[in-house]
């Protein structure tokens, strides 16, 4: 869905076309045209041939697709960019088993970055310097299933393996939307068949959301359970609820609203003697189940949903809710499901939370020489060494990796990533000969993958030469063995070197402000608090970086310099204060 995790959008509100109206050849239109309108990946482009191009009639309608050599599929192609695409072939000269663009992939997305710097300096429009092939095709998605296509016909004819690659694409629904969808028939007379289950759905679908809105005010996981508890327990659907976490000894404290103890504890009791674990069994499934309690046994009766609570590959445990009806539909299940999930996000991100604030965490290192690992193949077939810098979180699992790779041209790197299933994609930061600062989506396919699956954080990853030494760190309350034994499943070759319990050096507000003052120049600094002081770093900016140059007394271009330098010196600062270890000719 829309919202804080979708990424800009600069292509929309018109900018395609300007995007396209900036292009000086009717090779770079072709290129824009068929990222962004047919969704093919650089790799993709430039491989395919004028002998891929097939022709199809459907009700009296004349369909082209185009056979993508990479990956077998056949992709959509509309019928104005086939007679765009029949033309240039024609007047080029290009054969029928030629390649259409026979560059490599990085020269298209060269090709597509110098277009949008082109048409952000003549348009005003500054996001679109920032358009890439990954935009093309996200915009590509964007447009077919606005156009009410089925995400899993977008998903086959673009070549995305996995509905969560599109779910950042998709609009959020309406409340009518939600219950038109869910509701049965209309029945004779103008009424609805089924109402009495309608309204129930429209209450449980409000009951959710405002559940779902609460977790945004907590900080901790305990919180959030609370919460969670708490909203289902007090709404008119739901009696009581509970969170079992899973574990036996980790967290001994039981979060539950709407029952008191001794009651909770029956219940608990008569669910264990039954001999199944209702908890694993949800996690497992990924679905709700429903157990119906005994009267005969427990002060309550009744069903029980119970609620996977899932985050990735963790899961933290189940939602135990008292109905109030006697089952769950399928329509409440999958909100509860829905549900599920948020709040395995938010307790996620509530461990994260801790693992950052921890004054101890558990450091497990590593050393691996299995090439199933997309970087550690890299630095075995380059014979190159690949150093993470950094990883952020995106879109669905995916992350987002920084990486110098040194001893290696960036047209070798390039090329050799660009083959590899799980890399989403490439983008060239800096370059300096054999050295390149490169970021690069994985979706899995590496140890970095494994390790953050489990909310675990990579603080070092080095691979050279095929064998990789790296270090995860994680809390207390982590399931370690799990976390081991899912990486040596999913990497054989890898061993754990070492695992300690290490203290954080404490570090007070004092101590930042030093350590920044230390970096920054007396220009810098002052350009920094006059911007700060005059509001250029607020939304809607107070003042223009033309109306601190004016104020200081020099020129835009310097301004800008000194501004950049100095938030660059605060952000490593604040992300990145190990230096020495990370030092690189790269580096500003």
């Amino acid at each position: 869905m829309r919202g804080e995790n979708s990424d800009p959008t600069p292509l929309s509100a018109g900018g395609y076309e300007r995007l396209r109206r900036a292009t000086e050849t009717y090779r770079e239109d072709l290129v824009l045209r068929l990222g962004a309108e047919v969704g093919l990946t650089p790799a993709e482009m430039s491989q395919f041939e004028p002998a891929h191009v097939t022709q199809r009639r459907r009700g009296g309608t004349e369909l082209y697709f185009l056979a993508v050599p990479t990956d077998g599929r056949e992709a959509y192609l509309p019928n104005e960019v086939e007679h765009d695409l029949r033309k240039y072939v024609t007047t080029t000269g290009i054969d029928e088993t030629e390649r259409v663009l026979p560059v490599t992939p990085r020269r298209l997305q060269m090709l597509v970055a110098s277009v949008g710097t082109r048409a952000a300096e003549t348009t005003g429009r500054e996001g679109l310097a920032e358009v890439s092939t990954r935009g093309l095709r996200r915009h590509f998605a964007r447009t077919m299933l606005a156009d009410g296509v089925p995400p899993s016909v977008v998903m086959r004819i673009g070549g995305w393996d996995r509905i969560e690659s599109l779910a950042p694409l998709l609009d959020d629904p309406s409340d009518g939307e939600v219950f038109d969808a869910l509701s049965p028939a209309p029945v004779d007379g103008g009424g609805r068949a089924g109402a009495g289950k309608s309204d129930r759905l429209r209450r449980v679908v409000e009951t959710a959301r405002s559940v779902g809105s609460a977790l945004s005010a907590v900080n901790t996981r305990n919180e959030v359970e609370q919460a969670v508890c708490d909203g289902l327990a007090e709404s008119d659907q739901y009696r009581f609820a509970w969170v079992e976490s899973g574990e036996t000894d980790a967290r001994a404290s039981l979060t539950a609203a709407g029952v008191d103890e001794g009651a909770l504890e029956a219940v608990r009791q008569s669910l264990a003697g039954r001999g199944t674990d209702f908890t694993r069994r949800a996690c497992d499934a990924r679905a709700v189940q429903t157990v119906r309690l005994d009267s005969s046994s427990t002060p309550e009766h009744g069903p029980l949903a119970v609620v996977p609570l899932v985050h990735g590959e963790t899961a933290y445990g189940a939602l135990y809710v008292a109905l109030d009806a006697e089952e769950v539909a399928d329509p409440e299940a999958a909100v509860l499901v829905t549900l599920g999930r948020h709040v395995g996000q938010a307790i996620a991100a509530a461990e994260r939370r801790k693992l950052l604030l921890a004054d101890t965490v558990v450091q497990l290192e590593f050393e691996s020489s299995d090439e199933r690992d997309v970087l550690v193949r890299l630095s075995a077939d380059l014979g190159c060494s690949v150093r993470l810098r950094g990883v952020v979180p995106i879109e669905g699992r995916s992350l987002l990796c920084f990486l110098t790779v040194r001893e290696a041209t960036t047209d070798a790197v390039f090329d050799e990533l660009q083959t590899a299933a799980d890399v989403e994609h490439i983008r060239l930061i800096r370059d300096r000969g054999t050295e390149s600062l490169l970021e690069v989506a994985l979706s899995a396919g590496s140890a970095i993958t494994s390790l953050t699956s489990y909310d675990g954080t990579v603080s070092r990853f080095v691979a050279e030469d095929g064998v990789a030494h790296f270090v995860g760190e994680f809390s207390n309350e982590t399931p370690l063995r799990d976390v081991m034994s899912d990486l040596t499943d999913a990497y054989p070759a890898t061993e754990l070197v070492a695992k300690q319990e290490v203290e954080r050096p404490t570090r007070n507000t004092a101590d930042f402000r030093a350590s920044l003052v230390a970096r920054l120049t007396d220009k810098q600094q002052s350009v920094l608090r006059a911007a700060y002081l005059a509001g250029y770093f607020e939304w809607p900016r107070g003042s223009t970086a033309e109306d601190l140059a004016d104020s200081i007394d020099i020129s835009s271009p310097t301004l800008h310099q000194h501004l950049r330098t100095a938030q660059q010196k605060l952000m490593t600062a604040f992300f990145d204060d190990d230096s020495d270890e990370r030092a690189s000719t790269l580096d500003p």
